[in-house]
Parts: C-alpha cells; structure tokens; sequence
C-alpha cells in the first residue's frame, strides 16, 4: 500500500535524500524542514505479519506532521501486507491524513517483473545495515539473485542484513545457496545465537509466536529453561538484544508481546528443535499444527524419514492442539483428514476419537471418492476397528451408489475396498454390470450437457474415461462387459471432437509492449547495482 509516491524507481530523478524510516517517531525525529525533497520509505508500517496497534496510533499521532512534510514537497511510501493494512484501516485516523487511503497500490508479490525484483533487492541492500565493504562483494551476484524464480522480498531483507548473512560464502554458488536455501541459512543463524537468546526464541515458539510481556513462564517452560541451559533473567536481556532482527515488540489489545519478525524464524526454530528429541515438549507445542501434520507421526506407522515420532504420553497434549485448527476452512480440514488417514496408528485413533466422540458423524461420502479425504480417514478408522458397523454399512452404500450414478471407480481403491464384505463387494460390481454398462449412453449424454463451453473437452471427460478403463480392466474376462465400454469410450471421443468443433476460434493477441524496452535493455550493459555500496 503506498501514499503519495510515484514508485521507488524515479527517486534519483527527484533529487531525494532517501531515509529508510522504522516507525512514526522515527519519522518526526528524521523529517527535516531545511529539506524538503525527502523520502521517506516506511517497511511495514502497520505491522511485519499482523496488525501493531501500537504502530498505528503512533501514526495517528504522527499523520498531521506527515502531512506537513509532502506539502513541503517530500515523498511518503508506506507499505504493509494487505491482510495487515486491511485490519489497520479501521484503525487510522483517514481524516488526517486522506492520502493514506485515497493513494494506494497493491502489489500481488508473486507477480513482480524483473525490474520490481531488482528495484526491491537494490533498495533493500543499499539502504540496509550491510557493511559497505560486504555490499561492494556481494555486488556482482545480485543481478542472478533478483533473477531467481526463487526471489523474494524477505530474501531481499534478509541480504541487506548482516545478521542474516552471517554464515553466508560471498561467492556467486554461496549467494545462490542462500537464495534457493533461506531456511538453512536462518537455521544457522539461530545456531549461532548465545544460550539465552536461543531459549528466548524456544519460549515465544512455545507461546505459538506471542510471548506476553513481563515475562512470566509457566512450569513447562522453566522446564525447557533449564534444559536449554537459560534464565528468565538472560531471557529478558536477550529479547532486548534481539528487537528489531529476529523478533519484535508490540502491543495487542491493550496487552504488550515479544513476537518473531517474520513467519519463517519460527519455522526454522521448529526445524532445528524437532532435531533434538529431548526438547520434544517444545516443539510439539509451538510448532505450526500444519508443520506437525507434514512432519511426525503419532506412533511407529512405517513412514521412513519422519522427523518426529511421537510417543502415546504425547498423545493428549497434540489432539488439544488439533482441537483448535479451524475445520470450517477446507484446506485445514482435508490436511487434518490426510495426518488421520496415514500418518496415524491405531492407539493414537482410539485416543482421538475418545476425545473427539462426534467426529465420524461430521464425515462425508461424495464424489469423487479418490478426492474426498472424508473417507480416507473413515478407511482408516475401519482399519482401527473403531468405525461403528451401522456407519461403515452407510459409507458401503454410499460409495455403491456412485459407482453407477458418477460412475465412480474409488471404491476399488484398495483401501476402500476393504470396508465391503465379500457379498457387499460382488454386488456392487453387478450393479455396475448390469445398471451402468448398459445405459453408457445416458452416462455420456449427461456429461456433455454439463459441459461449460471454455472448458476442454478432453478434459471435461477425463475422469469419466479414466473410470471406464478402470471398469474395462474390473471385467477382462467379460467379453460383453468390455465390448460395452470400448464403444462408450469411442463414443466419448467422437463427443469430444463434436465439442472442439462448436468452440469459436482462437486469436493470438500481440503483445502490446513490443520489443523496444527489452531490446533497449540488451543494449545497455550498465547494471542497476552499480552504486549499490555507495
């Protein structure tokens, strides 16, 4: 979100002095009458990963001076994630200062172009707290670095300070490791930290990112303290020490936090901690939950390569944490269906769903089966003998029932098809048999009537195909069976082609830039970064 700049790559043609501008006082305190062409560049504003309330009654407080500075001819760039500014708006006192909402741009950062790329990284390592002998090495490896379909602001950041790059080789393949491996790098960096600010990271990771201050901690914490060989007093100490790099103080409602600068500090935290199976505590209770889904088991299931295996004492304290994951959100729910489904042994679904006694009654059956993580995990509770036999006989129908109406071939999935007795089995694949292979052209007539012109034809009948091979192979040894879906399967091509005709013609369109810009470029062999240590 950006007030009242014209954008970062015309700031040499003002003729500004840039300030790269930490909070609002930060600002009144540079901000200088006698000079009035200023820039001012304020990173996020409102907050690094979610709203400071703090930051925005400071700036509140500060909107009028703003507003002097651009009258006397100074330039004001805010920016803030959108998530973040989104909550702050309601916030920000728009009355004082109009510009802060009427002069916004909003940047999709994964579609940057390559001279946004390389502006950002420029501005980051000019203006950071790199020494300028470290800029004049690094200079020449960063035009491959704003290349990298790896790039990224943070990489940005994180090069334009020392703290980060501590660790790093000033070679062309050592920049490259940092771009392509910035959590590796950020580990390190962790690594290297003294005893009490390590174990200062280790609380706040276990407050899930949000540490009140004063720092009480509770039993389980002094526990990991004292494994982590800290004090409450060095803890204090250290988040001073640490404020501004790794971790920032804010206020939250009314209440004053320590939390980490950016999301991926704590993500490296939990990588290095889940290493040490002694501190087993602390990373089950402040990882990510979804981390925890990609990354441990719940007892010994066979899965080579896990991090973490957690053992039954552990049970209960994680299916607290799963509790809270917000199951309305899809992506939540099918991440928490999948963990259930294969990464979790019996002992562990007896707990659970002793816990959770409503569980299975909020699962569903629908097409297609090989996409609903519902009856992966109602499979895997069928295995645990734990599936209720009037819920298991509901499931079978269901799927039967699909296998004809859809068709639907999931419940030949080896899995699945365990849920069915013999007899249920049999019956299902007469059902196909008799019902579906026979009425094939009702079944493709259906399917092109819900075909969307733009869709591709080809891949509007996929599946339907997919399940009629599937079938064809079901029923080899049936020669009228197999008769029947070859010519259904022909009989969907024919469609197809039928499809492609009708859809109207398509134009490539020019490009309206042209070629001049880039020809321009390959004619130019000065590099953006070539005052970039100045």
């Amino acid at each position: 979100m950006a007030a009242a700049a014209l954008g970062l790559a015309s700031i040499d043609e003002w003729g500004c002095s840039t300030l790269k501008i930490r909070d609002a006082d930060d600002f009144v305190k540079h901000s200088n009458p006698h000079e009035p062409k200023q820039f001012f560049w304020v990173d996020d504003a409102f907050g690094a990963t979610q709203c400071d309330w703090q930051s925005v009654s400071s700036w509140n407080r500060a909107f009028p001076h703003v507003q002097a500075v651009i009258k006397r001819g100074a330039r004001v760039l805010f920016t803030s994630r959108n998530y973040i500014y989104n909550a702050a708006r309601n916030g920000l006192k728009a009355i004082s200062f109009p510009l802060v909402r009427e002069s916004q741009v909003v940047i999709q950062v994964e579609k940057l172009t390559a001279s946004e790329k390389t502006q950002i990284l420029y501005n980051h390592v000019r203006l950071g707290t790199q020494p300028q002998a470290a800029k004049t090495r690094i200079k020449p490896f960063l035009p491959k670095v704003a290349a990298s379909p790896k790039f990224s602001p943070e990489i940005a950041r994180r090069l334009g300070s020392p703290v980060f790059t501590k660790g790093m080789i000033l070679t062309q393949v050592g920049v490259d490791d940092f771009v392509d491996h910035p959590k590796e790098f950020l580990c390190d960096v962790i690594r290297n930290l003294d005893t009490n600010c390590r174990t200062a990271l280790a609380v706040i990771f276990m407050r899930e990112g949000m540490l009140e201050s004063p720092v009480i901690l509770s039993q389980e914490e002094d526990l990991a303290t004292n494994l982590l060989g800290g004090s409450i007093s060095g803890i204090r100490e250290a988040l001073s020490a640490l404020e501004g790099t790794l971790v920032l103080y804010t206020i939250n409602g009314g209440n004053r936090y320590w939390r980490f600068k950016h999301p991926t500090i704590r993500d490296a935290f939990a990588s290095l901690i889940s290493e040490d199976h002694e501190l087993m505590h602390i990373y089950l209770a402040g990882a990510p939950i979804r981390m925890l889904f990609r990354e441990v088991t719940c007892g010994d299931v066979g899965i080579e390569g896990v991090k973490v295996i957690v053992p039954a004492a552990r049970y209960s304290h994680l299916i607290q944490r799963m509790a809270a994951l917000d199951s309305s959100n899809p992506e939540n729910r099918d991440t928490l269906h999948r963990f259930l489904s294969y990464r979790c042994a019996p002992c562990f679904l007896k707990a659970f769903i002793e816990a959770r006694p409503d569980f299975i009654k909020g699962l569903q059956v629908y097409s297609y089966l090989s996409a609903v993580s519902d009856v992966d995990v109602l499979a895997a509770f069928h295995e645990a003998q734990l599936l209720p036999e009037e819920v298991r006989k509901g499931v079978v129908l269901k799927m039967r029932e699909l296998a004809v109406s859809t068709p639907d071939d999931g419940f030949l999935r080896e899995h699945l098809r365990s849920m069915f007795t013999d007899e249920e089995f049999v019956a299902t694949l007469e059902e196909v048999r008799g019902e579906l292979l026979p009425d094939l052209d009702s079944t493709i007539s259906d399917w092109r009537w819900n075909f969307s012109h733009g869709e591709d034809p080809e891949s509007h009948f996929e599946s339907l195909t997919d399940t009629l091979k599937t079938y064809q192979t079901t029923f080899t040894s049936d020669q009228v069976a197999v008769d029947l879906i070859n010519d259904a399967i022909a009989e969907i091509d024919s469609v197809i082609e039928e499809l492609r005709e009708e859809q109207p013609e398509e134009y490539e369109e020019d490009d309206f830039r042209g070629g001049t810009s880039s020809q321009a470029e390959d004619h130019n062999d000065r590099s953006v970064f070539d005052d970039v240590d100045q």
